[in-house]
């Protein structure tokens, strides 16, 4: 269900290419509007109407958990992928015990330093992953293009994060003592990096429409959406902020990914689901439904009410515990006492698991160009 539309701007010059992942409407309100909820986040924390602890806990069972469960859906609950993907499903798993261990051999304040950074990678590499399939469907694959728009993206997402972390004394105190020191000179360097980047993109966009080559107006919209969301956010003052900010900058990233999995999880109750396996067994006659190919992830996207309603209960399961530890963490620190106790970490650390396995398995079930399945659930 893609939109191929070209709209010539001049005669034998640049065309805008708007071809969508899903729908113009469906991609201009879930991929690139929805980041009016982190600015309606923003706005409603900074101004004190919404309060930290209410802001980070409604979020994290009602929204964030149930798009972690998203990948689940199309994972752990489909029969289909928990077979061809059996060993990198299970070996996941590991994941749970990785936190604990840490904690248990005295690195705990390494551990939640290291989750911290990959959360924040994983929100710049979905930003990058929709970017790509934008640029695959309007057919910007230049090699240019694509070493451009990977370090713009990247270094522009980065820079206003390290400069939080050098802005921010709470942030620095979660830094490991031996890399504070370079943390003000990293951000100077991202900075001259992002600017020069920036001025080298903006050029190739200018000369791509001299040329008459199309422009890419849905990553166009995508990255005017994203960075400078992110540069609002990091650069803003605001109480606790390290805190804070992970609910304002995140909730982008979930309704983007609950719309993408609900698009990708329609292929769970289409027609024409038979499965050679049980062809040969029963007769090349036996058309096999659904529920029977793929299992439990076929029942959880049948209906929008049924995907939410799970994720909920999801979300109460691994979040609920979850935001009552790190409340308790949150009171012994505004108490005065700088570590956390050790059932606490291991807690935590453990429940961080779910969020690894997360960040792990998406690096790998969304590769259209080596998976053929995904790019046809995704009409690519």
């Amino acid at each position: 269900m893609a939109a191929s539309v070209e709209i010539s701007t001049r005669p034998a010059a640049s065309v805008l290419s708007l071809r969508w992942i899903i729908s113009a409407r469906d991609d201009l309100i879930w991929f690139i509007g929805s980041v009016v909820s982190s600015y309606l986040l923003l706005f409603l924390y900074v101004k004190g109407i919404l309060p930290l602890v209410i802001m980070a806990a409604f979020w994290a069972i009602l929204i964030d958990a149930p798009h972690v469960f998203g990948t689940f859906s199309r994972t752990y609950f489909d029969r289909m992928e928990r077979g061809n993907r059996a060993r990198l499903l299970w070996g996941s798993l590991l994941f749970f015990a990785v936190g604990p261990l840490m904690v248990w051999i005295g690195a705990g304040f390494v551990f939640f330093f290291v989750a911290a950074l990959w959360a924040y990678y994983h929100l710049v590499k979905q930003h990058y992953g929709f970017m790509v399939l934008y640029k695959k469907k309007n057919g910007d694959l230049a090699k240019i293009d694509n070493a451009l728009d990977r370090l713009f993206l990247l270094f522009a997402f980065n820079y206003p994060f390290v400069e939080f972390i050098a802005r921010d004394p709470e942030a620095m105190s979660r830094v490991p003592e031996v890399l504070r020191g370079g943390v003000n000179g990293l951000a100077k360097i991202l900075l001259i990096a992002t600017v020069a980047l920036a001025i080298m993109w903006l050029t190739r966009q200018v000369q791509r429409a001299i040329n008459g080559d199309s422009l890419n107006v849905p990553k166009y919209l995508l990255l005017a959406a994203a960075i400078p969301m992110h540069w609002i956010v990091l650069l803003t003052p605001m109480p606790h902020k390290p805190i804070a900010i992970v609910a304002i900058l995140t909730i982008y990233h979930n309704l983007q990914y609950h719309r993408l999995i609900w698009f990708h999880n329609k292929k769970y109750n289409s027609d024409g689901c038979g499965s050679p396996t049980l062809k040969e067994s029963f007769g090349s006659h036996l058309e096999v439904s659904p529920q029977l190919k793929y299992g439990a992830a076929s029942l959880i996207s049948r209906r929008v009410g049924y995907y939410i309603a799970f994720g909920v209960l999801f979300g109460i399961i691994y979040q609920g515990p979850r935001q009552v530890l790190g409340y308790m963490s949150f009171q012994n620190a505004s108490a005065g006492v700088s570590e956390r106790s050790f059932l606490i970490q291991l807690g935590i650390s453990f429940l961080w698991g779910y969020a690894f396995i997360h960040y792990y398995l998406d690096s790998k079930i969304w590769r259209v160009r080596k998976d053929p399945s995904v790019g046809k659930a995704l009409n690519m």
